[in-house]
């Protein structure tokens, strides 16, 4: 066998190979400067810092060719150009290429592995010195570096890259130089590589024996890979089936199952408050009681990934804020009057004057006086109460108005309070984030009302049509559907509390707030029947998802994942949830006791279902009309219809066309 002089192996897809397409690389090092530097480049979007180096590359590789090398860079060089373009006047320049450059040496090392077979295939002939021989836009360290990170036995530590001599394989100048500094002819030297051009073609013709090197497995796994680049759908699920896999699920509870392939819907959601609160100079997130009691675990393991691979990088502070409805709105109050009460009749247009002041935390007793005095009852259901003479007397009342005033301010003082110990306070230089699922961000104008000169940003799953207007301290951004920007699945939000019931905690809702010494502490309703359905169903989805919350921000930061690129695959997952093909989801939903207190003033059970007959009767009878109305609003889940097992075939199918009719009018004429 003869023995060569020299031997020169290519790197990548020869010695080295990678476990995602290389531009990923490159957008992890985007993600990384986009979050550790936010600060100094202001920059929301990561794919235009990606692009804005792809831009630097390019034009240092002109600068190059210009020069009369090749079309060549090195990667400090571009990072030097990177962080000139995107930060003004920065500070400790050098410091921060070196940073980025040891983020991407730190992702290539582990999204890299020597190939399986190439150790063999150099032992195949032999030659007095081996080298490797890149076209890559780092020094020869860099591949060093990975090499024996990857094998510290591997027997070739040494070479060459194009960016060590701004010249390359591609136009056959590296071979010159190679062959010019070692003074070899040809037939002494031979080159391995993977690409038919510059490791075979241009080699062969300077005379340099050459081996193309291409096994069908690997270069089957590399085609597998990069098919990923640019098709978000697809890596996406690539990573669920991934973690379903390192989960070992064995099919043994769906709703394991539907906890681990809702992870990236979570993780969007999670990437999506990050980068508003960091786009609005939120330097601190309030999670609202109660989905946001498991948001913020979810957040929690997601901003605990980013730090623990991205040393350095500042993240706002998080907290959980004990808020509902009922708690904020009569604290939020200007003043006792029909316009103000507006704020819940523009979203209950039907309700009992029991409904109202359950709504507003108040004994109804303490005002027996007024209520009789204007010959109201307590449970009669009172369509547009605006409108009726006996609410707009009890609203006109001085006396009357003078008794809730007094109510409303000791209760304004309290809850400014509690939320003064949580370090909100009016006029705050720092921008304020809000975390809630959805869907109008009512208790986010609740208390923007109470602190006017403090801008407060809200982060939400999903936000219907606002109904009232907006204060003028308030912005809302949203993960999934704004039906407030765009008519964009609209149905997702007719049948929202599905997604409740899965991001729900136990701990019961919040009901006001009393003081407690110096203190003021939150009081909470505790509904046992309500949490039978947390502990059958949606403890096991959450603990689930959350097992998988740190493995998948890993691929986030890996692939440089943020909001938009997750946004529409996770969509495709809440319609997943939503279509009625998961059983335990629904069987779990149609036995909810869910608390709709605030406006309704009762907790409704979605078990407890108008019979036909009352539905035959609703068309005559006022009372059984408004129940009909009443139980569709709250029931507008057309697969949890259905899946009840509960319901005769008669009674389902009129309930599902009345169903239908109420979405095409509310989306018709009454976006509610």
């Amino acid at each position: 066998m003869k023995k060569f002089t020299l031997k020169t192996i290519d790197v990548w897809d020869t010695i080295l190979r990678r476990r995602c397409h290389p531009d990923f690389i490159k957008m992890s090092t985007a993600y990384y400067f986009y979050l550790k530097y936010f600060d100094f480049h202001k920059n929301n979007d990561v794919i235009a810092l990606f692009n804005s180096r792809i831009s630097c590359e390019l034009s240092i590789a002109k600068f190059s060719s210009q020069d009369g090398f090749d079309d060549e860079y090195h990667i400090k060089d571009v990072f030097l150009k990177w962080i000139n373009l995107n930060i003004p006047n920065p500070n400790n320049t050098q410091g921060i290429v070196d940073d980025l450059f040891y983020w991407e040496l730190k992702q290539e090392k582990s999204m890299t592995y020597i190939d399986p077979f190439i150790k063999d295939f150099l032992s195949q002939e032999s030659s007095e010195q081996t080298l490797f021989l890149s076209d890559f836009y780092t020094s020869s360290s860099f591949i060093i570096d990975i090499i024996k990170d990857c094998d510290p036995n591997f027997p070739i530590i040494e070479g060459i890259t194009s960016a060590d001599v701004k010249l390359n394989k591609r136009s056959g100048r590296l071979f010159d130089f190679v062959k010019k500094e070692h003074k070899l002819q040809g037939d002494e030297w031979l080159h391995i590589g993977d690409n038919s051009w510059s490791d075979v073609k241009i080699p062969t013709e300077l005379g340099i024996t050459s081996r193309f090197y291409c096994p069908d497995s690997e270069n089957n796994l590399r085609g597998e890979r990069e098919s990923l680049w640019n098709n978000e759908l697809k890596l996406i699920n690539y990573l669920v089936e991934d973690l379903a896999k390192n989960q070992k699920y064995n099919g043994r509870d769906e709703s394991i199952l539907t906890g681990i392939k809702t992870t990236p819907f979570i993780v969007g959601f999670c990437s999506k408050i990050l980068e508003e609160a960091l786009r609005n100079n939120c330097k601190k997130i309030f999670f609202f009681t109660r989905e946001g009691e498991f948001f913020i675990k979810a957040f929690e393991k997601f901003s605990s990934e980013i730090q623990r691979n991205m040393t350095g990088v500042k993240l706002p502070e998080f907290e959980i804020l004990e808020v509902s409805r009922i708690s904020t709105f009569s604290a939020s109050l200007k003043n006792i009057s029909i316009d103000e009460m507006m704020r819940v009749w523009s979203l209950y247009s039907n309700q009992s004057i029991s409904a109202l002041f359950k709504t507003l935390d108040i004994d109804i007793n303490v005002v027996r006086i007024f209520i009789e005095k204007y010959k109201l009852k307590d449970l009669e259901v009172i369509k547009y109460p605006w409108l009726d003479t006996r609410v707009v007397e009890l609203f006109s009342d001085d006396d009357f108005k003078k008794i809730i005033w007094g109510i409303v301010s000791l209760k304004k003082e309290t809850i400014i309070k509690y939320f003064n110990q949580k370090g909100i306070f009016d006029n705050s230089k720092d921008n304020i984030c809000f975390v809630d699922v959805g869907w109008r961000g009512t208790i986010h104008d609740n208390i923007a009302s109470l602190f006017p000169n403090t801008k407060f940003i809200g982060v939400y799953l999903g936000l219907q049509k606002f109904l009232n207007r907006q204060p003028d301290n308030t912005l809302k951004f949203s993960f999934g559907p704004n039906l407030n920007n765009k008519q964009e699945y609209p149905h997702y939000l007719d049948s929202v509390a599905p997604i409740e019931m899965i991001t729900n905690s136990p701990t019961g809702s919040v009901t006001g707030y009393i003081r407690q010494g110096d203190r003021v502490i939150a009081q909470r309703n505790v509904d046992l029947e309500e949490n039978k359905t947390w502990y059958d169903f949606t403890c096991k989805f959450q603990e689930s998802l959350l097992s998988c919350i740190i493995p998948f921000t890993g691929s986030v930061i890996d692939y440089g994942l943020t909001s938009d690129k997750l946004r529409e695959y996770s969509l495709h997952i809440w319609g997943a949830l939503l279509d009625g093909s998961n059983a335990s989801l629904t069987d779990a939903f149609n036995n909810l006791n869910h608390n709709e207190v605030f406006g309704v003033g009762s907790f409704l059970k979605k078990n407890s279902i108008p019979r036909t007959i009352d539905i035959y009767f609703s068309i005559f009878n006022k009372t059984k009309r408004l129940e009909l109305i009443d139980f569709i609003k709250q029931n507008q889940w057309k697969a949890g219809l259905d899946a009840n097992k509960n319901i005769s075939w008669i009674n389902k199918k009129s309930l599902t066309l009345i169903s239908r009719l109420a979405h095409f009018y509310k989306r018709k004429f009454y976006r509610r």
